[in-house]
């Protein structure tokens, strides 16, 4: 291969190295869907915020299930027919989301969104070392170094890598969520996907005008593994079915969430009887769990992702104390950017100086805790949009840290068959089964607060009942003018009189909440500090 490969040798590689980093922004934009406009989404299409959230995990499920096909992917592939291919396929899958009201249907288009977004994304990982270092990254997947100190050197440079991609990446995210929620206020939801198509077929255009011939050895994929893939597949579908409805549906009374529950156990038992009894390489290594850095950067993710639900609740205040809508909180998680930036800093900072990952981890939890902090002392009837920069700020400089450190973490002293089984663990866990976890957490956590505080704060209420009933009155009153009948006058004064009742009783569940959050916090970084590490374990 020449040097200037996979580019024509035309391209000068500064324009190389920015054209690669272009590619990733398509890929980002294109989400399957949208959280920051899904109250536009399922109000168009009648149906309830939990389909969008579904949808979203089966875009994680599908980016989770490329890596136990990486190696054979990557070795095999042609870089420049693979993004062609990829990009057209995004694009047909963005459009059939577009047109689209078929639910399932949508779960499919968002599944194989996630699937082939990653392997655009491994694509150019796998292009962009090679060609501005010379350095050939798909070794580390089939050989382990040969000497402790070049597996330092590969170790120091995943710990470098790692903050500087996330950040990148998460970035995009962020202000693909802006736009999306600009788009929808603007015109209308659907015009994200087709801004996402025309940035497809601009990337196609790019890639086709710059990128030369490349040589191809075949991807060959083993179809044995398929059923083992399918059951991985079922199973979490099924986990995270439950725990997003679980609320909605009221749990185990309900005979859907026994059903669901029952397929996640059955798919994921027939998954280990297939993977204890395959003959040849399983499709996930189950080594991978004898290594105790793995469960370290499991538990890690899953505190952090658990964490992280917490963010909801800044948004929620703002429309709550404003009346803001999806755009302003679209504009909030903006200060994210800088907040990633702050965080990548910090972590570059500490691999510079060598910090021990123990510090590092307590003091991305520590960020997290003063986000918590700060909101706990800020919560109010009557918001100011100042006051929910600084946590957000806080919140994603500690989540970058925690979210980049530990996948690089993770990976020391680990052998290179294993690689590909962790990512795949890494994407599962932080992408999938922790958000559910966490969302549900949070979600069925503030409903039982509500409750809690709706009923006391109403009693409190109606012991002026002089007070109430002349505001009851008045409501009623006025809305028999308008023209409304006796029933629809006594809803709205229902309403103008508990109202101000269920909007305190959500403040104060979620100080409540956010309290024990803080506690929580305190804890993770207690946890890390404590936890049995390598004799001299520094970045």
């Amino acid at each position: 291969m020449t040097e200037s490969f996979p580019f024509h040798s035309w391209m000068p590689k500064p324009a190389g190295v920015a054209l690669l980093l272009a590619l990733f922004v398509p890929l980002f934009f294109s989400g399957g869907t949208y959280l920051s406009n899904i109250n536009e989404m399922a109000g168009s299409m009648g149906v309830q915020t939990e389909e969008f959230q579904i949808l979203s995990l089966c875009a994680s499920i599908g980016m989770s299930m490329v890596f136990p096909f990486m190696v054979p992917y990557l070795r095999g592939r042609n870089v420049k027919a693979v993004y062609i291919g990829g990009y057209a396929v995004l694009a047909l899958l963005n459009v059939v989301c577009a047109v689209s009201r078929n639910l399932p249907l949508l779960a499919l288009c968002s599944f194989l969104i996630g699937f082939v977004r990653v392997a655009l994304v491994l694509n150019t990982t796998f292009v962009i070392a090679p060609y501005m270092l010379g350095i050939n990254t798909l070794d580390m997947f089939l050989h382990d170094p040969p000497t402790a100190s070049e597996a330092y050197r590969g170790e120091h440079a995943r710990t470098v890598l790692m903050p500087v991609l996330y950040c990148y990446i998460l970035c995009i995210v962020q202000f693909s969520n802006f736009v999306s929620a600009w788009m929808a206020y603007e015109f209308s939801w659907e015009y994200t996907y087709w801004l996402v198509v025309g940035m497809m077929l601009a990337a196609i255009l790019l890639v086709m005008l710059t990128f030369c011939k490349a040589p191809s050895q075949g991807c060959r994929l083993s179809s044995s593994r398929l059923p083992d893939a399918v059951l991985l597949v079922v199973a979490m579908g099924a986990l995270c079915y439950m725990l997003v409805f679980g609320k909605t549906l009221d749990w185990f009374d309900s005979r859907s969430m026994r059903v669901a529950l029952a397929v996640a156990a059955v798919g994921g038992g027939l998954y280990l009887w297939l993977a204890a009894h395959t003959a040849e390489r399983p499709l996930l290594e189950a080594g991978v769990f004898g290594h105790r850095y793995t469960w370290y950067g499991i538990g890690i993710f899953v505190l952090l992702m658990l964490v992280n639900s917490s963010t909801l609740f800044v948004t929620t205040y703002l429309k709550l104390s404003t009346c803001a809508g999806n755009l302003d909180s679209a504009r909030v998680s903006c200060w994210a950017m800088p907040g990633c930036v702050a965080g990548m800093a910090l972590s570059l900072v500490c691999v510079r100086c060598r910090i021990h990952f123990r510090y590092i981890y307590a003091m991305g939890f520590a960020l997290m805790l003063g986000a918590n902090l700060y909101m706990f002392f800020h919560y109010q009837t009557m918001c100011d949009y100042g006051h929910t920069i600084p946590p957000t700020l806080l919140h994603y400089s500690g989540m970058l840290v925690l979210y980049s450190v530990t996948c690089a973490f993770a990976m020391k002293r680990l052998p290179a068959r294993y690689f590909a089984t962790w990512l795949f663990l890494m994407v599962a866990v932080r992408n999938v089964v922790a958000p559910a976890i966490g969302t549900s957490v949070y979600a069925n956590w503030l409903q039982e607060c509500q409750r809690h505080y709706a009923t006391r704060l109403a009693y409190d209420y109606s012991a002026d009942r002089q007070q109430a009933a002349a505001r009851f009155a008045a409501v009623e009153a006025g809305g028999k003018r308008l023209g409304r009948d006796a029933v629809e006058a006594a809803q709205a004064a229902s309403a103008a009189v508990l109202g101000p009742v269920a909007k305190q009783a959500t403040l104060v569940a979620m100080k409540d909440i956010t309290g024990s959050t803080v506690w929580i916090c305190a804890g993770g970084a207690l946890l890390c500090m404590l936890l049995p590490y390598h004799r001299g374990e520094r970045t």
